[in-house]
């Protein structure tokens, strides 16, 4: 990839107020002395002072999309911040972010930062320390996980692709470099994540309310 012309991609080449330089090769050191980057660390710090560590697979999850995925997605797709290297990698693989600002995909990451990090923090919690609501916040912030990975994957495909790098139609092909990380890999496999885990979430849930006693059970003894 090192010194391939960026702009000449499908989905860069028509933006005229396009200006960054894309055509480096390998990681740019710029971009990391931008104050965003302050936010996933001191989210980091703020839950493991206030609730501990994480205990278990499903900790570990809710730990990762509160304080690096949710808030990434913000600064770094939408806002185009953060080290260079990432926030163009965003335009590259999808210019409905930053370059665009496109509104959908805009108010979803916007929505990331003010909706799934403040629930995401409570579930964190319910889960680290066993509280009662986890299972609320659970099924609650898994749906609008899914709901935004649908709107923000229907949206593209109603649009034939045409904001990726790789614009074929009915489906991308596997015979480029490009189509393979940034419509498979990234695009499709790193977004069915956020639609199988959810899921996964609500099976596990609905599987731990089922042990919970019910107020007649409970009665009873």
């Amino acid at each position: 990839m090192a010194g391939m012309d960026y702009m000449k991609l499908p989905n860069l080449v028509g933006l005229q107020n396009f200006t960054r330089d894309l055509n480096y090769a390998g990681l740019t050191s710029e971009g990391w002395d931008d104050p965003f980057n302050l936010l996933p660390p001191s989210l980091l710090l703020f839950c493991l002072a206030t609730v501990g560590r994480p205990r278990g697979p499903l900790a570990f999850w809710v730990l990762l999309n509160t304080v690096l995925i949710h808030p990434m997605d913000f600064f770094v797709g939408a806002l185009g911040r953060g080290p260079k290297y990432l926030s163009d990698e965003y335009a590259v693989m999808d210019t409905r972010y930053w370059p665009l600002d496109d509104p959908t995909v805009a108010w979803i990451s916007y929505l990331e930062l003010a909706v799934y990090v403040p629930l995401g923090y409570f579930w964190y919690k319910g889960v680290v320390e066993g509280k009662w609501f986890q299972h609320f916040h659970a099924l609650l912030v898994s749906t609008f996980q899914l709901m935004g990975c649908i709107l923000y994957l229907g949206c593209e495909w109603h649009c034939n692709f045409s904001h990726l790098p790789s614009p074929d139609w009915p489906w991308p092909r596997f015979d480029s470099y490009l189509k393979i990380k940034y419509f498979w890999l990234i695009f499709v496999g790193c977004n069915g994540v956020w639609i199988v885990v959810p899921l996964l979430v609500y099976w596990h849930t609905f599987s731990e309310m089922s042990k919970l006693p019910t107020t007649a059970k409970s009665k009873k003894h």
